[in-house]
């Protein structure tokens, strides 16, 4: 429903949101300890606690064992509040969000944790993470942005809006210096090209993975063989958490 009021009103939407986020909060996390937060934050994590996304929270929270995390497609944070709890001190929680609409929430949601969790380091990478091409910007049917290879694309297409240069999972990794133990992805089908631009990453640290898979968006040349014929390569296993037509979630270590 909340993503129908934000398609359909999005001035609403906006204004709806900044009031929550303005209003204090307390809710606890998977450590079932209580924090101090803010209505908009309350309101996201009891969505993820009683719904279907439950299923994915409790996994990944209890694979997660402390270490850098990179969240590629981090939106509003849920996956720092999921596991700062499980960080050790001076843990590196790096979410990347190239939107620009969640940029003011993500931040603001981030400064709320970081009051909790002192000695966790949080930074928020705006540049689109693919694979160190040239990318562009299309949208789904709720209007999240996907950024995919512009090889992949058709130049006619109506929701290409703009054209960047992306970076990669490594690249990242090597310039702020982190030792990953955990990589949630979730970009709306550009799934493959991140994969590619992190197997020095595979290598070197065999981080977990959470892979959201989504094979109504992949591009015509990439399909979900390939994009598991990766992380097979470098010796990983998944373990499905759950799927529907639209998206397969999975655990691979």
């Amino acid at each position: 429903m909340s993503l129908a009021i934000k398609k359909i009103f999005p001035k609403f939407y906006k204004f709806s949101k900044n009031l929550t986020n303005q209003i204090p909060s307390k809710s606890s996390l998977w450590d079932e300890k209580t924090y101090n937060v803010n209505l908009g934050i309350s309101k996201m994590i009891n969505l993820w606690k009683n719904n279907e996304l439950k299923e994915e929270a409790d996994i990944v929270y209890n694979y997660y064992n402390g270490g850098d995390l990179i969240d590629v497609g981090s939106y509003s944070g849920f996956y720092s509040f999921l596991l700062s709890p499980k960080a050790n001190e001076s843990d590196n929680f790096i979410s990347c969000e190239p939107d620009h609409r969640i940029h003011s929430e993500l931040l603001n949601n981030l400064s709320i944790l970081k009051k909790n969790f002192k000695n966790i380091n949080y930074s928020v990478v705006t540049h689109p993470i693919n694979n160190g091409k040239e990318v562009v910007i299309a949208h789904d049917d709720w209007g999240h942005p996907c950024f995919l290879d512009i090889s992949q694309i058709n130049e006619n297409n109506n929701n290409i809006k703009k054209k960047f240069r992306s970076t990669t999972i490594d690249s990242l990794v090597t310039s702020l210096s982190l030792k990953p133990t955990f990589i949630k992805i979730d970009t709306e089908g550009a799934e493959f090209d991140i994969l590619e631009g992190m197997k020095e990453t595979l290598k070197n640290f065999k981080p977990k993975i959470m892979l959201e898979k989504h094979p109504t968006m992949l591009p015509k040349n990439v399909s979900l063989n390939t994009i598991n014929e990766i992380l097979k390569n470098n010796n990983y296993k998944a373990s499905l958490i759950n799927e529907n037509k639209l998206a397969i979630r999975e655990i691979w270590e």
